[in-house]
């Protein structure tokens, strides 16, 4: 394995080296949270922890497949024998290798136009106005969402939308009906993997599953851990202890409230695992201090005590500048400007980057750019 003490700095190797119980690592943007996952496995390997007792859960498979080829650089075929992938991919995996425990048996998971039609022929009899009742597709968001965030569905249309009462009656019946239609066809949809995993790990009813699976492993790792909803928690929940947990995420970066990713997964780590220690991974080496600094402030000045500092590696550089403009189009002359101004004075095209939040909203300075 490469040295963990050159090739990682102080912070980074207190995580890579945590001895023993649960921890959550709070990793700013920038800091190394996967180099820090990647030699924190292959650490628990060098100390003899059996590779298929390792389970990393990551946010997309792509993140999976890239730890996956490091770590295997480092240990070898070894990293062949650790679980890992998404929480859907886990929990479909695990449920198939259980069909009967799980109650899945022959099921057909559908995708999302299967989802949609299903949810089209539910809604059918219950629209009988339908430019004011919701399309499929949003039924499937509000449904998915409700889901996700482990609500009732009543709390959930009560509290989060604006519909009446009668159009809240009729969206359950029609969720009803299409829970329905699903069982007689055998179908899970996704939302079903996650929902029907917690349900069956966290029964008092059958215990078996929960103390079958806990069994299986010494150590599970979840990356991006800020964007974990209220159903993945009940999953690391069941699975944990003897189990230990690390968890490393940045706690001001949570972007998926609008898909049920609940913040108080890493808010209140410690009091859910009140055994939990906290590390931080704060130095910093995509930004400069001027932007980290800005980046501090905020924090501090946030509702929430984020009790966290970002250094950079790579030294002061150049203070962000705040330009208000009254439209899109004084935007664009100015970024044009800008550009126009730092090539006359020798910077090359190649060393610019002009970033939108959207393909649309880059238009006004395409054409400013074609004008000049």
């Amino acid at each position: 394995m490469k040295n963990e003490d050159t090739d990682l700095n102080p912070q980074q190797k207190a995580a890579v080296k945590h001895p023993s119980g649960h921890a959550l690592v709070l990793a700013g943007a920038g800091t190394g949270k996967t180099r820090t996952i990647i030699y924190r496995i292959a650490h628990l390997i060098d100390n003899g922890i059996d590779p298929k007792r390792i389970l990393l859960l990551t946010f997309t498979r792509r993140a999976a497949k890239e730890m996956t080829d490091r770590l295997r650089k480092m240990v070898g075929d070894s990293a062949n024998n650790i679980i890992s992938g998404t929480f859907h991919h886990y929990c479909l995996m695990t449920m198939r290798r259980m069909q009967k425990d799980f109650g899945i048996v022959g099921a057909t998971v559908i995708d999302l136009d299967d989802q949609e039609q299903l949810m089209k022929l539910a809604r059918a009899q219950y629209a009988s106005n339908k430019n004011i009742f919701p399309k499929a597709e949003v039924l499937i968001k509000l449904y998915s969402y409700a889901r996700n965030t482990n609500q009732p569905r009543l709390n959930y249309l009560k509290k989060f939308t604006e519909h009446e009462k009668k159009t809240v009656d009729k969206i359950l019946k029609v969720f009803e009906d299409y829970d329905q239609r699903k069982k007689t066809y055998n179908y899970l949809d996704f939302d079903d993997i996650l929902y029907r995993f917690a349900k069956h790990l966290n029964s008092n009813t059958n215990p078996s599953i929960r103390n079958n699976l806990r069994k299986r492993y010494d150590h599970i790792l979840v990356d991006e851990m800020q964007d974990t909803n209220p159903l993945q928690w009940l999953i690391l929940d069941g699975l944990r202890d003897p189990a230990q947990l690390f968890c490393v995420g940045d706690d001001a970066q949570s972007i998926y409230a609008f898909r049920g990713a609940d913040f108080r997964n890493v808010h209140s780590f410690t009091q859910r695992c009140p055994d939990s220690t906290i590390l931080k991974l704060q130095e910093n080496y995509r930004s400069t201090q001027e932007i980290l600094d800005l980046s501090n402030w905020l924090l501090k000045e946030s509702p929430l005590k984020y009790n966290k500092k970002l250094i950079a590696y790579r030294g002061k550089g150049i203070k962000p500048r705040l330009v208000e403009f009254k439209d899109d189009l004084s935007e664009a002359v100015w970024i044009v400007s800008d550009l126009l101004e730092r090539y006359e004075n020798g910077s090359k095209w190649k060393d610019h980057v002009i970033i939108t939040r959207s393909a649309a909203a880059s238009r006004p300075v395409e054409a400013e750019l074609i004008a000049k």
